[in-house]
């Protein structure tokens, strides 16, 4: 039987109402006042959450259903820009009541997937692919990666990443490489060589590129590669998504190709 995500949608139910709890004590000057991300204030992050939210419950019903969904029904390129802002008649505020509200739609609806169902895959249409094939337990640790990296952004002193977060979203980060490597963000082809990633309290992967061929498995900590990343699980997944890294890493072999990684892998 497919393993029932139940810890991961706990989590993200802890976070989002850290999330939600935080926002709504804020004044609407402080809630339209910058993030940590360039050109988001904490209500484009708020905005980006709840409609992350709406369209992570738009797929589930859709896997259950069998039936193809994006997650930008009209595509990201036509669609993101709007979902980043409050509509026409809404005030800061409703923004986060209705980011509270959506979220605990989805919440309830993947309580009440049973444990045989978490398997059916999550399939878009052939016109508008963006997240690829996954599982329908995988989109519990996407929404848990969406509200863990941008509650950080908030600067809002909120939590450290959970340890359920870390711990489930490296190896899945790790090995999503290999079909997803970036769809909205520049990426440099010309990096051709290896990575040895080597988490200090985790999993060891190799990652390889050539071009835009990628290849990202398990390996032992002491494999070949160009370059060797090694880091807390933490501080890998951080750079997997663009964030800062904490403690940061040891770079060992060819050290130029070691900090071109983000290069190669500029985040989500």
């Amino acid at each position: 039987m497919f393993e029932c995500p139940s810890p991961v949608i706990e989590a993200v139910q802890s976070r989002t109402q850290e999330i939600v709890d935080a926002l709504h004590s804020l004044s609407d000057g402080d809630l339209s006042a910058p993030s940590g991300l360039q050109d988001w204030s904490r209500l484009t992050i708020a905005a980006h959450l709840r409609y992350g939210a709406r369209a992570m419950l738009r797929m589930t019903e859709g896997a259950l259903t069998a039936q193809p969904v994006a997650f930008y029904p009209e595509g990201r390129e036509r669609q993101r820009a709007d979902t980043l802002r409050p509509d026409a008649s809404e005030r800061p505020h409703d923004v986060v009541l209705s980011l509270a509200r959506c979220s605990k739609e989805l919440h309830a609806a993947w309580r009440s997937v049973g444990p045989e169902r978490w398997s059916v895959q999550v399939t878009e249409p052939d016109d508008n692919p963006d997240l690829g094939t996954v599982s329908l337990a995988r989109l519990p640790l996407m929404r848990l990666t969406e509200v863990e990296v941008h509650g950080g952004d908030l600067n809002l002193d909120l939590s450290p990443w959970s340890e359920v977060f870390v711990s489930a979203a490296l190896p899945f980060r790790l090995s999503w490489l290999n079909t997803r490597r970036t769809n909205h963000r520049e990426v440099d082809d010309s990096l051709e060589g290896s990575w040895l990633l080597v988490a200090t309290d985790g999993p060891t992967f190799r990652v390889a590129v050539r071009g835009r061929r990628v290849e990202s498995h398990p390996a032992d900590s002491t494999a070949a590669a160009t370059a060797v990343i090694e880091a807390s699980s933490r501080d890998l997944l951080a750079l997997l998504l663009g964030r800062p890294l904490v403690a940061g890493a040891r770079l060992r072999g060819d050290v130029a190709f070691g900090e071109a990684f983000s290069r190669a892998f500029p985040g989500p």
